[in-house]
């Protein structure tokens, strides 16, 4: 899970869609991991600050490996949910790399992981934040003018291509997916009515024009939910969302289950 501007509600829709996916699949164990380095505090927003269990501050990968079963039985759980919450203000988090092996490990011990990982970044070191290959990406898009701009530029350096209007022979595109890069077919776009919308659509983009600008799929937009808003602001936990925000994350959720989800691995590693 991936946002290209801050404050479009990423660890909110994450969470949201662990608990969608768990409805769907309750046969399915489900881990949601808090790897937004810039923020954190997931364990807040879910309201069980005051439950007992590791923190992704304190996970570290000694020779490279980590103990996915280890770390399962000390996670909390919410709503059926097993979470690894950070907070990178009490002390430092491990570095990328370790946080990546931390999900591999994680994903041989539960059929989903779904990943918080923050605000993308615009240049292809740091287009996403953990070094992972063959996942799944669900990018955040604001439907506006400068979100959709951001979006494009988030897209360019996740995908490793800076001409978008102009095709790359397949080695071109093997070699920058061997790199690093995501390929476009791994991500999908959720666009996110901006706030202000409750009052006038001046401005708002339409999802298929931002779509058709981006030059990917957007399977669904999200809305404002005063309620939900509401019970996050007051520390209160999450609330279920309204009918058209459900209606959007049970597509993602068919987006998913028909691309298969993924096979995660740290890139440029054989073995950890």
């Amino acid at each position: 899970m991936l946002s290209a501007s801050g404050g479009l509600g990423a660890s909110t829709f994450a969470a949201l869609l662990a608990q969608s996916l768990h409805g769907l699949h309750d046969d399915r164990d489900c881990v949601l991991v808090d790897a937004d380095l810039s923020g954190g505090g997931l364990d807040v927003l879910l309201g069980m600050e005051s439950e007992l269990g590791v923190m992704l501050n304190a996970v570290t990968a000694p020779l490279g490996e980590v103990d996915g079963e280890a770390l399962r039985r000390r996670l909390t759980a919410w709503d059926g949910i097993d979470v690894l919450s950070s907070r990178p203000w009490i002390s430092p988090m491990p570095q990328d790399w370790e946080i990546a092996v931390a999900v591999c490990a994680l994903a041989e011990r539960y059929d989903m992981v779904i990943v918080d990982a923050g605000r993308a970044g615009y240049s292809s070191g740091q287009a996403i934040p953990l070094p992972l290959k063959g996942v799944a990406v669900i990018l955040l898009v604001e439907l506006s003018v400068l979100g959709t701009v951001r979006a494009q530029a988030c897209i360019e350096a996740l995908t490793g291509r800076g001409n978008r209007s102009t095709a790359r022979p397949r080695s071109a595109l093997a070699s920058g997916y061997a790199a690093g890069t995501i390929a476009e077919d791994d991500i999908v776009l959720v666009g996110v009515v901006p706030s202000a919308a409750r009052t006038s659509n001046r401005g708002v983009l339409g999802e298929d024009e931002a779509a058709e600008y981006l030059g990917i799929d957007m399977v669904c937009s999200i809305h404002p939910d005063a309620r939900l808003c509401g019970a996050i602001l007051e520390g209160s936990g999450l609330l279920k969302p309204n009918r058209a925000n459900s209606k959007a994350l049970r597509a993602v959720a068919s987006w998913l289950d028909a691309r298969g989800w993924g096979s995660a691995r740290p890139a440029g590693m054989q073995r950890w």
